[in-house]
């Protein structure tokens, strides 16, 4: 039986970072999800009137949702910065511009859709689909902070978030549209960490290249060398 190799591929940064992202956005849904439709916690609800001693005000659900909107934009800028530091920390780029990257994304649907055998060992530290799907998310969570500032300026008319990001809810035609993309593009983030988390598990059980654990220890395995590990040197 042929041994894997293993290779460092996550860096810390990259790793602290994964969580970080993770426990913010979890937040983000969870409040945004009461602020677009509020509701009364308990086993017969809470009386309105006896809402704000149990502190289950929309105020402190919105100063929660904000924190963490500014925990996820300085998580974004931090990981465009270690994307500069550390070769590994490139392996969201999607190489559109190679014809062997379109071929390498058919095998990979096709492994997924099980229309293909995926149970050897991959040939990639990170596959054409999943380059393509997280650099579709950061720019997800880039527009989430946009238009989620955008918003929260329009308290603010002549403050900082609204000289800044206050243009895009005029552009996307006023508060409401603004707010309904914000939703909309949100349960796209959690479908994707959902479909994510699927995928992680059945490619540890078909190839054991060590997805889940290499989140926290940054090593994944391979019977031999993966044809991109070019680009962590």
């Amino acid at each position: 039986m042929k041994e894997y190799k293993r290779f460092y591929v996550f860096s810390p940064s990259l790793r602290i970072w994964h969580w970080i992202n993770f426990l913010s956005i979890v937040v983000l849904f969870a409040t945004g999800i009461y602020i677009g439709n509020p509701f009364f916690i308990g086993s017969q609800g809470v009386e309105a009137a006896l809402v704000h001693g149990q502190r289950l005000t929309m105020g402190l659900i919105r100063e929660v949702h904000f924190i963490a909107g500014y925990i996820l934009l300085a998580s974004f800028i931090f990981r465009m910065l270690i994307a500069f530091m550390d070769k590994r920390d490139r392996l969201f780029i999607p190489k559109f511009w190679k014809s062997e990257f379109w071929s390498r994304l058919g095998e990979t649907l096709q492994e997924y859709a099980l229309m293909k055998d995926s149970s050897e060992g991959s040939l990639q530290i990170r596959n054409p689909l999943a380059r393509t799907a997280y650099f579709l998310v950061y720019v997800a969570i880039l527009f989430m902070i946009i238009t989620g500032f955008g918003m929260y300026g329009i308290s603010d008319p002549s403050g900082f978030w609204a000289s800044i990001f206050g243009w895009v809810v005029w552009f996307l035609g006023g508060e409401f549209p603004t707010h309904m993309w914000h939703h909309w593009v949100a349960w796209l983030i959690i479908l994707f960490a959902i479909i994510h988390v699927y995928l992680v598990i059945r490619e540890d059980f078909t190839k054991k290249t060590g997805e889940v654990s290499s989140m926290f220890n940054g090593y994944k395995f391979f019977k031999k060398e993966p044809a991109d590990l070019e680009e962590l040197k």
